[in-house]
């Protein structure tokens, strides 16, 4: 962009003439406020992991992490060191370090195992033997290889960035230590590393380890996600180091706004107050208040509350909210603490979250997990409509009148001044100028017609089906049954409340698209549902629930997915798209759910007859509990057989987990903001439609068979998540003329594909709609919105005229002699036919339309 190109300039001169003053001088000049440490050269610890190998662990090595959170200056890290303490010790341990760090780029250095549990790391940046302490301990970044001396505080001059963690360490940055890690879990600066307060306790958050390396996608401060393409060579090269070459792939937070977004949902759930401001005790004490205007319960699992540069990004699921699970009940409120469970003394968060609110303003957009937008708190971006800063805190709170809420415009928000409705107390015990938890001051205000939108549910919630693990896949025959018949497979549903379920209208899906079981009937209180395949002798004794009919499950592994009537993702087996985790091939034992686990491969046992029920077609025992409860399963109430209607399921198509949901292969901007508009800004976006995290180490996307494929980087998608990939990061160039997009997974399973026709316009993309469908959902009309919904509305961002790269009016898919002469070479913006037509005998329509000019 060339806006942050011309300050790049700008401050790379600043930091020159800085630099030959201060050498005139004889000073140093310090780069940021950080008073115990020498002038910062912006590198800091941003990960710091001790539980490598440990029981437990996901990684087998103990592992430090470094950023650079500048968004202009490559680092040299060559003398450098990381050192470790113990808690309380004073012998410091070094591992030196080498190389330089891009801005936005991370930097990996792997230390010492405990035992074999967990996977590889990454590839390394640096390697050192360095024991570390999985729960308290210190880390040190130093721009020296020289040993520390003592405990670390005062901190000696050659120390840049500093971690004390756990509650027994000696020493940390700031107020109070970061909070303790464990074999599971890591310390991770939050805001992607961008966040630092020099404040240990308040900058890091224990969880899943997440090690990033200098070829792992970056992040600049601020602007988004971006790849690095430079690796230099020497670090002496001020032209490199300097200099570096950023390619921006924007994921959540794109320099433009297509307009309009899909359509809210008023009245599902809104916004309804926010304090951006703090609280009297610390303006850093925010809080953001939803509130449930329909009289049913409404699970928020998957959704996401994200401000429109990114930060905060709220994602709400089981390790989010507290205690795991995301109800918001109705005519209730949901709370969201910033940092600490403190800020509202009387009512305790719903959700701790991390980032914070800018004071001069910004837009508030709530995304159900689906990705539609639902609700928004200052839509325009502008200053934010009410609420005031220091000295009176006063919270902006939305006019609601009972399940009536105002439309998010600057009328429809107000500043509680309002002392008769303070109750709560903020974290130094002063009153809270707002209604954290409760109904707002103004809950029973007349709202004026235009703040009176009609309420249209967008659907009816049952609130116990859709409740995650409300129904659960209870007990999986994929070897069928020891009858001989090699179809006699079934499967069997358990309804874990204490209320009748109507599942009609659900379905049961493979990952492979088959089988695809739409279900029809209810499961009583604590009861069974039973599946049979083909026909009611499966189980010969025992009436089915329901027939359904598709392909057999395969014997090496499917994943399958419980879904509700609403398309939500209730609940899965076998998840992670592996082998069956239990089960038998050969004694025909089922694969039995343990209890109520939460699906993984542990939560599985194998029948082995020490329990069983039912006979088989032939007459002969199952090895499994169908009907009844597991070997050590649940007890249910006692329920009868009830007289089956065998019902034929419907195929549907393919449901794969990730999806190919949207490819752009003519560009006409430059979308991956890299200062040129050209075949670089083509790009594919992969959403995870699952209910659980997917790691996407190891898949790929290729362009069909005996194409060169891309390996995708080892992330990991949350659910309901996307990513985009640019073509000046994959090199797979689309061609106008078509194309077949492949996602392949890592076994080499191909999940999602798509044959795109001729791209006749620029900036029209292929997308699913509605976003992330399907079932046929293709349309060649979109607007191109990566990383944001999908849709086939709105306008094309303009490029600022020095940010244009002059377009070349004839396809990618002509010879490329032919394409280099007249786009690349001497020859480049001349249009001439008879040149064409008559010396090279290449007959080609006159005209400048791309799309026109298509050779097979």
């Amino acid at each position: 962009m060339p806006t942050y190109r011309n300050f790049s300039r700008f401050a790379l001169v600043l930091i020159l003439l800085i630099s030959v003053c201060a050498g005139l001088v004889g000073i140093r000049v310090p780069v940021r406020a950080a008073p115990n440490f020498v002038p910062s050269t912006n590198v800091v610890i941003s990960q710091v992991y001790g539980g490598g190998g440990n029981s437990g662990a996901p990684y087998t090595n103990d592992f430090v992490e470094l950023f650079n959170l500048s968004t202009t200056n490559t680092v040299s890290l060559n003398g450098w060191s990381i050192q470790y303490a113990s808690a309380s010790g004073i012998t410091w341990t070094l591992t030196n370090l080498s190389g330089s760090l891009l801005p936005g780029q991370y930097y990996l250095i792997q230390l010492a195992s405990a035992g074999s549990n967990g996977s590889p790391l990454p590839t390394p940046d640096a390697t050192g033997t360095t024991v570390m302490s999985a729960s308290a301990g210190k880390v040190a970044l130093v721009n020296s290889t020289t040993p520390l001396t003592g405990v670390g505080c005062p901190f000696d001059s050659s120390v840049i960035d500093f971690v004390g963690y756990g509650t027994t360490a000696g020493c940390y940055e700031g107020a109070n230590y970061a909070p303790a890690p464990s074999n599971i879990n890591a310390d991770i600066r939050i805001a992607n590393g961008c966040t630092d307060t020099d404040n240990n306790n308040t900058d890091f958050i224990a969880t899943i380890p997440t090690p990033r390396n200098t070829n792992s996608m970056g992040f600049i401060c601020g602007v988004g996600t971006y790849t690095p393409t430079l690796s230099p060579t020497s670090t002496n090269t001020p032209t490199i180091t300097l200099t570096p070459t950023i390619t921006f792939t924007p994921t959540n937070t794109p320099p433009f706004s297509p307009t309009p977004t899909l359509t809210p949902a008023p009245g599902e759930v809104v916004i309804s107050e926010v304090a951006w401001m703090g609280t009297t005790a610390s303006p850093n004490d925010e809080w953001i208040e939803l509130y449930n205007p329909s009289a049913s319960n409404i699970d928020l699992t998957g959704w996401r509350l994200i401000t429109s540069d990114g930060d905060p990004d709220i994602i709400f699921n089981s390790s989010t909210c507290i205690p795991a699970t995301c109800i918001i009940p109705a005519g209730g409120y949901f709370l969201l603490e910033r940092a600490h469970d403190n800020v509202v003394q009387e009512i305790s968060a719903n959700l701790i979250f991390f980032g914070q609110l800018d004071d001069t303003g910004e837009t508030l957009i709530l995304r159900r997990g689906d990705g539609a937008q639902i609700d928004t708190a200052n839509s325009d971006g502008d200053s934010w409509p009410a609420g005031t800063a220091a000295t009176t805190f006063y919270s902006m709170e939305r006019l609601i009148n009972g399940s009536i809420v105002a439309a998010d415009t600057a009328s429809g928000w107000v500043s509680n001044n309002q002392p008769s409705s303070w109750v709560t107390h903020d974290a130094a015990n002063n009153l809270i100028h707002g209604t954290p938890g409760l109904p707002n001051f103004n809950f029973i205000s007349t709202l004026t017609p235009t703040s009176t939108p009609t309420i249209t549910p967008t659907r009816t919630i049952t609130p116990t089906s859709s409740v995650v693990r409300s129904v659960v896949i209870n007990e999986i025959a994929w070897a069928g049954t020891a009858s001989g018949l090699a179809d006699d497979e079934w499967i069997e549903l358990y309804n874990r409340t204490s209320s009748p379920i109507d599942i009609s209208d659900w379905s049961i899906r493979a990952a492979d698209g088959s089988p695809n079981i739409e279900l029809n009937g209810i499961i009583p209180a604590g009861g069974y549902f039973l599946l049979e395949k083909d026909d009611d002798t499966t189980v010969s004794d025992i009436l089915a629930d329901q027939i359904y009919t598709g392909n057999t499950l395969s014997n090496s592994g499917e994943a399958l997915t419980l879904y509700d009537a609403s398309n939500k993702a209730i609940d899965t087996a076998n998840g992670n798209g592996g082998s069956w985790p239990r089960g038998s091939s050969s004694t025909y034992g089922t694969m039995e759910r343990i209890l109520n686990t939460i699906d993984s491969d542990s939560a599985w046992v194998t029948n082995t007859g020490i329990k069983k029920n039912g006979k088989n077609a032939n007459g002969g025992d199952i090895l499994g509990t169908p009907k009844q409860s597991n070997t050590v399963g649940p007890t249910p109430t006692p329920t009868s057989n009830k007289t089956a209607t065998p019902t034929r399921a419907t195929l549907i198509p393919i449901d794969p987990r990730p999806i190919i949901n949207e490819i752009l292969a003519r560009p006409g901007f430059d979308w991956n903001q890299d200062g040129k508009t050209n075949v670089y800004d083509e790009f594919i976006e992969i959403k995870n439609l699952t209910a659980i995290d997917i790691t996407l180490n190891g898949w790929k996307l290729d362009k069909g068979v005996g194409s060169t494929s891309f390996s995708l980087p080892n992330i990991t998608l949350k659910p309901n998540e996307r990513i985009v990939f640019y073509s000046l990061e994959t090199n797979l160039l689309l061609s106008d003329g078509g194309e077949t997009i492949r996602l392949i997974n890592s076994k080499g399973k191909i999940y999602d594909a798509y044959t795109y026709t001729l791209a006749k316009v620029e900036d029209q993309s292929f997308c699913r709609l509605p976003d992330g469908n399907v079932y046929n959902g293709w349309f060649d009309d979109c607007t191109p919105t990566p990383s944001l919904s999908n849709t086939r509305t709105g306008t094309i961002p303009q490029s600022p005229t020095d940010n244009e790269s002059s377009a070349c009016n004839l396809p990618d898919t002509i010879p490329n002699d032919f394409f280099f002469a007249e786009c690349e070479g001497y020859g480049k913006n001349i249009w001439n036919p008879f040149y064409w037509d008559e010396l090279f005998r290449m007959f080609i329509e006159s005209n400048t339309s791309k799309w026109e000019t298509y050779f097979e």
